[in-house]
C-alpha cells in the first residue's frame, strides 16, 4: 500500500520553513457581508496554497417534547426540510463562488439542534489553521449575533479568529500591521498565530499601553525582546509605547492603527472573563465592535 503524499512546507520570505494557513475555516452566520470574509479567506488561501473549509451552520428549531408526543411534529419536519433545501442550494452557490475566486475547498452543512450554533462552528473549526468571520456594520442585532459566534470560536476552537468588517476592502496579507502587545499568554499566542501574516508585512508596529517592568524587560527596553524574536523571523518592527491616561486601551490601539494606515491588528482575546467583558466592556469586545480593519485574535 503506497504512502500518502507529504505536503512540502511553504517557505517564507526569509527562506525558512514556517507554519502557514493550509486549511482556513470560513464561518457563515447568515448575516450581511459574508462575501467579505469569503473574499479575504480566499486571498489568504491563494497566498499560502491553502484550502477553504466553509462552515454553513444551520440553527435548527428545537423540538418541543412532552409525554404525549409520540409522533414527530409535521410542521417542524417541514421547517427542517425547508432549511436543508435552502442550505443545499446555497452550497451549490458557494462551490461556484470558490471556483470564481480561484481556490479549492469544501462546504460543510452543520446542523445545530441540541448544541448552540457557536459551539457547532467551533467544533468545525478545530481541524483548521485559522477561522475567518465577518462582522456586520451598522446592524447592532446582527453584530451581537456574530459576537456570540466569535466568542465561541475564540474560546472553544483552539484556533485564531480573524474578524473582518463587512465593509472593509483591505486585502491580506497586510503591508502594515499593528501588534497590541502586553505580557499575557493571549498576546503571545496571537503573535505566534499571526506569524505568516507578520512575515509578509513590510512594517509591524509593536504597540504597548502602560507597560510595566518585568524580569525580562526594564523600563528602558519595553518590547525589545519581542522585536528581537520577530526580527529572527524576518519581521521589521517598530516599538511604540503609550500611556492610557484614562482612555480605553482599545481606543489607543485603534488610533495607532489608523495613523499608521495599517491593514491588520493582532491582539490577544479575553484576557479577562467573558462575563467581565460583557458587564464592563473590555479591549477584546471593543476591538471586535469598533475596528475598521481586520483583527486577528487568539486565546
Amino acid at each position: 500500500m503506497s504512502s500518502p503524499p507529504v505536503l512540502k512546507p511553504v517557505h517564507n520570505q526569509t527562506g525558512h520553513d514556517e507554519p502557514v494557513y493550509r486549511d482556513i475555516a470560513v464561518v457563515l452566520t447568515q448575516t450581511p457581508g459574508e462575501d467579505t470574509s469569503l473574499n479575504v479567506a480566499a486571498s489568504l488561501a491563494r497566498r499560502f496554497g491553502g484550502e477553504l473549509e466553509v462552515l454553513q451552520v444551520l440553527a435548527m428549531p428545537a423540538p418541543v417534547t412532552d409525554a404525549w408526543a409520540l409522533m414527530p411534529d409535521p410542521d417542524l419536519m417541514e421547517r427542517y426540510a425547508r432549511i436543508r433545501e435552502a442550505a443545499a442550494k446555497r452550497t451549490i452557490d458557494l462551490d461556484s463562488r470558490m471556483k470564481s475566486l480561484g481556490v479549492t475547498g469544501r462546504v460543510h452543512v452543520l446542523e445545530a439542534l441540541f448544541d448552540t450554533p457557536p459551539d457547532v462552528a467551533a467544533a468545525g473549526a478545530r481541524r483548521t489553521d485559522l477561522a475567518v468571520i465577518s462582522r456586520p456594520d451598522n446592524a447592532p442585532a446582527d453584530a451581537a449575533l456574530v459576537h456570540r459566534y466569535f466568542a465561541g470560536l475564540l474560546l472553544e476552537s483552539g484556533r485564531p479568529v480573524l474578524v473582518v468588517p463587512a465593509t472593509c476592502d483591505v486585502s491580506l496579507p497586510p503591508r502594515h500591521a499593528v501588534v497590541a502587545w502586553s505580557e499575557t499568554r493571549e498576546c503571545a499566542r496571537a503573535v505566534h498565530d499571526a506569524l505568516p501574516l507578520l512575515e509578509a508585512a513590510e512594517a509591524v508596529d509593536i504597540v504597548m499601553v502602560d507597560p510595566v517592568p518585568t524580569g525580562f524587560e526594564g523600563a528602558d527596553a519595553f518590547g525589545a525582546s519581542l522585536a528581537a524574536h520577530l526580527s529572527r523571523h524576518g519581521v521589521a518592527t517598530r516599538i511604540v509605547t503609550d500611556k492610557s491616561r484614562g482612555r480605553p486601551v482599545s481606543r489607543i490601539i485603534l488610533d495607532r492603527a489608523s495613523r499608521a494606515r495599517a491593514q491588520l491588528i493582532v491582539a490577544g482575546g479575553y484576557g479577562h472573563s467573558r462575563m467581565r467583558e460583557w458587564a464592563l466592556g473590555g479591549t477584546t469586545r471593543e476591538l471586535f465592535l469598533e475596528s475598521a480593519i481586520p483583527v486577528l485574535f487568539a486565546h
